[in-house]
Protein backbone atom coordinates (compact mmCIF):
# COMPACT_ATOMS: atom_id res chain seq x y z
CA UNK A 1 0.00 0.00 0.00
CA UNK A 2 2.85 2.43 0.71
CA UNK A 3 4.36 1.79 -2.74
CA UNK A 4 0.96 2.52 -4.37
CA UNK A 5 0.65 5.83 -2.44
CA UNK A 6 4.15 6.90 -3.56
CA UNK A 7 3.30 6.03 -7.16
CA UNK A 8 0.09 8.11 -6.98
CA UNK A 9 1.93 11.13 -5.56
CA UNK A 10 4.52 10.93 -8.37
CA UNK A 11 1.76 10.69 -10.96
CA UNK A 12 0.00 13.73 -9.49
CA UNK A 13 3.19 15.77 -9.68
CA UNK A 14 3.73 14.69 -13.28
CA UNK A 15 0.18 15.70 -14.19
CA UNK A 16 0.61 19.07 -12.45
CA UNK A 17 3.87 19.76 -14.24
CA UNK A 18 2.37 18.84 -17.59
CA UNK A 19 -0.60 21.16 -17.06
CA UNK A 20 1.73 24.03 -16.14
CA UNK A 21 3.86 23.41 -19.21
CA UNK A 22 0.85 23.40 -21.51
CA UNK A 23 -0.45 26.57 -19.90
CA UNK A 24 2.83 28.36 -20.56
CA UNK A 25 3.00 27.17 -24.18
CA UNK A 26 -0.62 27.81 -25.21
CA UNK A 27 -1.75 30.79 -23.13
CA UNK A 28 -0.27 34.23 -23.91
CA UNK A 29 0.55 36.40 -21.00
CA UNK A 30 -1.77 39.15 -22.09
CA UNK A 31 -4.86 36.88 -22.16
CA UNK A 32 -4.62 35.66 -18.58
CA UNK A 33 -6.88 37.29 -16.06
CA UNK A 34 -5.17 39.72 -13.80
CA UNK A 35 -5.28 37.90 -10.48
CA UNK A 36 -4.27 39.79 -7.46
CA UNK A 37 -3.60 38.81 -3.96
CA UNK A 38 -3.09 40.97 -1.00
CA UNK A 39 0.41 41.35 0.45
CA UNK A 40 1.29 40.27 3.92
CA UNK A 41 2.89 43.45 5.17
CA UNK A 42 2.41 46.26 2.66
CA UNK A 43 -1.05 45.24 1.42
CA UNK A 44 0.14 45.92 -2.21
CA UNK A 45 -1.31 43.75 -4.95
CA UNK A 46 0.76 41.46 -7.21
CA UNK A 47 -0.08 40.23 -10.72
CA UNK A 48 0.42 36.44 -11.18
CA UNK A 49 2.33 35.34 -14.26
CA UNK A 50 1.63 32.10 -16.24
CA UNK A 51 4.52 30.20 -14.62
CA UNK A 52 3.02 30.96 -11.24
CA UNK A 53 -0.15 29.05 -12.17
CA UNK A 54 1.51 25.59 -12.07
CA UNK A 55 0.49 24.86 -8.47
CA UNK A 56 -3.03 26.05 -9.24
CA UNK A 57 -3.20 23.80 -12.30
CA UNK A 58 -2.01 20.86 -10.23
CA UNK A 59 -4.68 21.55 -7.63
CA UNK A 60 -7.34 21.77 -10.33
CA UNK A 61 -6.11 18.48 -11.78
CA UNK A 62 -6.60 16.85 -8.38
CA UNK A 63 -10.20 18.04 -8.43
CA UNK A 64 -10.93 16.25 -11.72
CA UNK A 65 -13.47 13.41 -11.54
CA UNK A 66 -10.89 11.00 -12.89
CA UNK A 67 -8.76 11.28 -9.73
CA UNK A 68 -10.60 9.52 -6.96
CA UNK A 69 -9.26 8.08 -3.71
CA UNK A 70 -5.66 8.76 -4.64
CA UNK A 71 -5.52 6.83 -8.01
CA UNK A 72 -6.78 7.34 -11.58
CA UNK A 73 -10.23 5.93 -12.26
CA UNK A 74 -10.32 6.30 -16.05
CA UNK A 75 -7.62 6.18 -18.70
CA UNK A 76 -6.85 9.41 -20.67
CA UNK A 77 -8.17 9.58 -24.18
CA UNK A 78 -5.84 9.17 -27.13
CA UNK A 79 -6.10 12.84 -28.00
CA UNK A 80 -5.20 14.07 -24.55
CA UNK A 81 -2.05 16.06 -24.07
CA UNK A 82 -1.30 14.19 -20.84
CA UNK A 83 1.58 11.65 -20.96
CA UNK A 84 0.70 7.96 -21.25
CA UNK A 85 1.74 6.92 -17.75
CA UNK A 86 0.11 3.49 -18.00
CA UNK A 87 2.80 2.32 -20.43
CA UNK A 88 5.35 2.51 -17.61
CA UNK A 89 3.25 0.55 -15.05
CA UNK A 90 3.05 -3.30 -15.25
CA UNK A 91 -0.38 -4.65 -16.11
CA UNK A 92 -0.19 -7.01 -13.12
CA UNK A 93 0.17 -3.99 -10.82
CA UNK A 94 -2.88 -2.25 -12.38
CA UNK A 95 -5.05 -5.34 -12.05
CA UNK A 96 -3.85 -6.22 -8.51
CA UNK A 97 -6.76 -6.30 -6.05
CA UNK A 98 -6.66 -3.83 -3.12
CA UNK A 99 -7.69 -6.42 -0.51
CA UNK A 100 -6.33 -9.94 0.15
CA UNK A 101 -8.08 -12.54 -2.02
CA UNK A 102 -8.05 -16.32 -1.86
CA UNK A 103 -5.01 -17.75 -3.64
CA UNK A 104 -6.00 -19.86 -6.64
CA UNK A 105 -3.38 -22.42 -7.78
CA UNK A 106 -2.95 -23.22 -11.43
CA UNK A 107 -3.44 -26.84 -12.63
CA UNK A 108 0.27 -27.12 -13.45
CA UNK A 109 1.20 -26.10 -9.89
CA UNK A 110 -1.32 -28.57 -8.44
CA UNK A 111 0.20 -31.38 -10.54
CA UNK A 112 3.66 -30.40 -9.37
CA UNK A 113 2.59 -30.49 -5.71
CA UNK A 114 1.01 -33.94 -6.24
CA UNK A 115 4.27 -35.24 -7.70
CA UNK A 116 6.23 -33.87 -4.76
CA UNK A 117 3.80 -35.53 -2.32
CA UNK A 118 4.18 -38.87 -4.13
CA UNK A 119 7.97 -38.55 -3.96
CA UNK A 120 7.76 -37.90 -0.22
CA UNK A 121 5.57 -40.99 0.25
CA UNK A 122 8.04 -43.09 -1.76
CA UNK A 123 10.91 -41.84 0.41
CA UNK A 124 8.93 -42.72 3.55
CA UNK A 125 8.34 -46.26 2.26
CA UNK A 126 12.06 -46.57 1.57
CA UNK A 127 12.87 -45.47 5.10
CA UNK A 128 10.40 -48.03 6.50
CA UNK A 129 12.06 -50.78 4.46
CA UNK A 130 15.47 -49.75 5.77
CA UNK A 131 14.17 -49.85 9.36
CA UNK A 132 12.85 -53.40 8.75
CA UNK A 133 16.18 -54.52 7.30
CA UNK A 134 18.06 -53.00 10.24
CA UNK A 135 15.80 -54.82 12.73
CA UNK A 136 16.32 -58.11 10.86
CA UNK A 137 20.08 -57.56 10.83
CA UNK A 138 20.00 -56.87 14.57
CA UNK A 139 18.18 -60.15 15.26
CA UNK A 140 20.71 -62.05 13.14
CA UNK A 141 23.58 -60.41 15.02
CA UNK A 142 22.09 -61.40 18.38
CA UNK A 143 21.73 -65.00 17.21
CA UNK A 144 25.35 -65.09 16.09
CA UNK A 145 26.47 -63.68 19.42
CA UNK A 146 24.58 -66.41 21.25
CA UNK A 147 26.23 -69.06 19.09
CA UNK A 148 29.64 -67.54 19.75
CA UNK A 149 28.89 -67.53 23.48
CA UNK A 150 28.04 -71.22 23.36
CA UNK A 151 31.27 -71.96 21.49
CA UNK A 152 33.25 -69.92 24.00
CA UNK A 153 31.69 -71.87 26.84
CA UNK A 154 32.67 -75.14 25.23
CA UNK A 155 36.22 -73.88 24.66
CA UNK A 156 36.56 -72.89 28.30
CA UNK A 157 35.32 -76.28 29.41
CA UNK A 158 37.83 -77.92 27.12
CA UNK A 159 40.65 -75.85 28.55
CA UNK A 160 39.48 -76.65 32.06
CA UNK A 161 39.55 -80.34 31.27
CA UNK A 162 43.03 -80.08 29.79
CA UNK A 163 44.18 -78.22 32.87
CA UNK A 164 42.81 -80.93 35.15
CA UNK A 165 44.60 -83.58 33.17
CA UNK A 166 47.85 -81.61 33.20
CA UNK A 167 47.99 -81.14 36.97
CA UNK A 168 46.95 -84.71 37.81
CA UNK A 169 49.70 -87.03 39.17
CA UNK A 170 50.62 -90.39 37.72
CA UNK A 171 49.09 -92.23 40.66
CA UNK A 172 45.75 -90.49 40.28
CA UNK A 173 45.50 -90.66 36.48
CA UNK A 174 43.13 -93.61 36.56
CA UNK A 175 40.79 -92.14 39.15
CA UNK A 176 40.98 -88.73 37.48
CA UNK A 177 40.05 -90.22 34.11
CA UNK A 178 37.08 -92.02 35.67
CA UNK A 179 35.95 -88.82 37.36
CA UNK A 180 36.23 -86.88 34.12
CA UNK A 181 34.32 -89.59 32.28
CA UNK A 182 31.41 -89.29 34.69
CA UNK A 183 31.47 -85.48 34.38
CA UNK A 184 31.40 -85.64 30.59
CA UNK A 185 28.54 -88.12 30.67
CA UNK A 186 26.53 -85.92 33.02
CA UNK A 187 27.24 -82.82 30.94
CA UNK A 188 26.16 -84.45 27.67
CA UNK A 189 23.06 -85.81 29.37
CA UNK A 190 22.17 -82.27 30.54
CA UNK A 191 22.69 -80.82 27.06
CA UNK A 192 20.51 -83.54 25.55
CA UNK A 193 17.80 -82.74 28.10
CA UNK A 194 17.95 -79.03 27.20
CA UNK A 195 17.58 -79.83 23.52
CA UNK A 196 14.59 -82.06 24.24
CA UNK A 197 12.95 -79.36 26.39
CA UNK A 198 13.41 -76.74 23.65
CA UNK A 199 11.92 -79.09 21.07
CA UNK A 200 8.91 -79.74 23.32
CA UNK A 201 8.34 -76.03 24.01
CA UNK A 202 7.94 -75.32 20.28
CA UNK A 203 6.20 -78.42 18.93
CA UNK A 204 4.33 -79.85 21.95
CA UNK A 205 4.23 -77.27 24.78
CA UNK A 206 1.82 -79.32 26.92
CA UNK A 207 4.70 -81.59 27.94
CA UNK A 208 6.54 -80.81 31.18
CA UNK A 209 10.34 -80.92 31.50
CA UNK A 210 11.44 -84.51 32.15
CA UNK A 211 8.58 -86.13 30.24
CA UNK A 212 9.60 -88.21 27.20
CA UNK A 213 9.18 -86.21 24.04
CA UNK A 214 6.38 -87.13 21.67
CA UNK A 215 5.18 -85.09 18.65
CA UNK A 216 1.58 -83.81 18.78
CA UNK A 217 -1.18 -85.27 16.65
CA UNK A 218 -1.71 -81.86 15.04
CA UNK A 219 1.01 -79.25 14.70
CA UNK A 220 0.39 -75.81 16.17
CA UNK A 221 0.88 -72.64 14.13
CA UNK A 222 3.82 -71.67 16.39
CA UNK A 223 5.66 -74.83 15.27
CA UNK A 224 5.63 -73.64 11.66
CA UNK A 225 7.36 -70.29 12.32
CA UNK A 226 11.04 -70.24 11.42
CA UNK A 227 12.13 -67.89 14.20
CA UNK A 228 10.73 -70.20 16.90
CA UNK A 229 13.29 -72.86 15.94
CA UNK A 230 16.35 -70.70 16.69
CA UNK A 231 16.78 -72.03 20.23
CA UNK A 232 16.35 -75.64 19.04
CA UNK A 233 19.16 -75.18 16.52
CA UNK A 234 21.40 -73.60 19.15
CA UNK A 235 20.77 -76.46 21.60
CA UNK A 236 21.56 -79.03 18.91
CA UNK A 237 24.80 -77.24 18.04
CA UNK A 238 25.84 -77.01 21.72
CA UNK A 239 25.27 -80.76 22.18
CA UNK A 240 27.26 -81.66 19.07
CA UNK A 241 30.12 -79.29 19.97
CA UNK A 242 30.42 -80.62 23.53
CA UNK A 243 30.43 -84.21 22.26
CA UNK A 244 33.09 -83.41 19.63
CA UNK A 245 35.37 -81.81 22.23
CA UNK A 246 35.00 -84.47 24.96
CA UNK A 247 34.18 -87.77 23.26
CA UNK A 248 37.67 -89.00 24.19
CA UNK A 249 36.37 -89.58 27.75
CA UNK A 250 33.50 -91.81 26.61
CA UNK A 251 33.44 -95.53 26.00
CA UNK A 252 33.39 -96.82 22.42
CA UNK A 253 29.73 -97.85 22.60
CA UNK A 254 28.50 -94.53 24.01
CA UNK A 255 30.71 -92.57 21.60
CA UNK A 256 29.18 -94.40 18.63
CA UNK A 257 25.60 -93.90 19.87
CA UNK A 258 25.98 -90.15 20.35
CA UNK A 259 27.89 -89.73 17.08
CA UNK A 260 25.12 -91.45 15.11
CA UNK A 261 22.48 -89.36 16.85
CA UNK A 262 24.27 -86.09 16.05
CA UNK A 263 24.52 -87.03 12.37
CA UNK A 264 20.88 -88.13 12.18
CA UNK A 265 19.77 -84.93 13.93
CA UNK A 266 21.61 -82.78 11.39
CA UNK A 267 20.02 -84.61 8.46
CA UNK A 268 16.52 -84.37 9.91
CA UNK A 269 16.83 -80.67 10.65
CA UNK A 270 18.30 -79.63 7.31
CA UNK A 271 16.33 -81.93 4.99
CA UNK A 272 12.94 -82.50 6.61
CA UNK A 273 12.25 -79.75 9.16
CA UNK A 274 13.74 -76.44 7.99
CA UNK A 275 12.47 -76.71 4.37
CA UNK A 276 8.89 -77.21 5.61
CA UNK A 277 8.73 -74.33 8.09
CA UNK A 278 6.08 -72.07 6.51
CA UNK A 279 3.07 -70.46 8.14
CA UNK A 280 1.04 -71.43 5.05
CA UNK A 281 2.45 -74.97 4.81
CA UNK A 282 0.16 -77.41 3.04
CA UNK A 283 -0.84 -80.86 4.30
CA UNK A 284 2.13 -82.63 2.66
CA UNK A 285 4.65 -80.28 4.25
CA UNK A 286 3.07 -80.61 7.68
CA UNK A 287 3.08 -84.41 7.37
CA UNK A 288 6.78 -84.40 6.42
CA UNK A 289 7.53 -82.21 9.44
CA UNK A 290 5.58 -84.48 11.74
CA UNK A 291 7.43 -87.61 10.48
CA UNK A 292 10.75 -85.88 11.13
CA UNK A 293 9.68 -85.14 14.72
CA UNK A 294 8.70 -88.78 15.20
CA UNK A 295 12.16 -89.84 14.05
CA UNK A 296 13.81 -87.55 16.62
CA UNK A 297 11.44 -88.81 19.32
CA UNK A 298 12.48 -92.40 18.55
CA UNK A 299 16.21 -91.63 18.84
CA UNK A 300 16.11 -89.60 22.06
CA UNK A 301 15.45 -92.52 24.50
CA UNK A 302 18.31 -94.57 23.03
CA UNK A 303 20.87 -91.80 23.43
CA UNK A 304 19.57 -90.91 26.90
CA UNK A 305 19.92 -94.56 28.02
CA UNK A 306 23.44 -94.76 26.61
CA UNK A 307 24.59 -91.71 28.61
CA UNK A 308 22.88 -92.97 31.73
CA UNK A 309 24.66 -96.32 31.44
CA UNK A 310 27.99 -94.58 30.88
CA UNK A 311 27.57 -92.49 34.03
CA UNK A 312 26.53 -95.38 36.26
CA UNK A 313 29.31 -97.65 35.10
CA UNK A 314 31.87 -95.12 36.26
CA UNK A 315 30.16 -94.53 39.60
CA UNK A 316 29.83 -98.25 40.33
CA UNK A 317 33.50 -99.04 39.80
Amino acid sequence: MESQAVAIVILVLLVGGTVALLARQRTPSWSLPSLRTSGINSGASKTLRPRDLAPIAAAEALAEPGLVSGHIAARPSSGSAFPSWESDVPAAALDMPRTGAALELSPALVDRLDKIEKQIEELQRGIDRQHTEIARAGAESRRRLEIEEARREVTLERLRADLVQAIGGSTSNRSGFAERRSEVSAELYARLARFEAALSAVTNPVLLPGEPYAPPEELLMEALIWENWNEIGERAFALADAYSAQRLHLSDETRADIGNFVTALRLVLTRSIYPNLHTDADAAQQEALRLALEEIAAELPRVRASLDREYREVRNQ
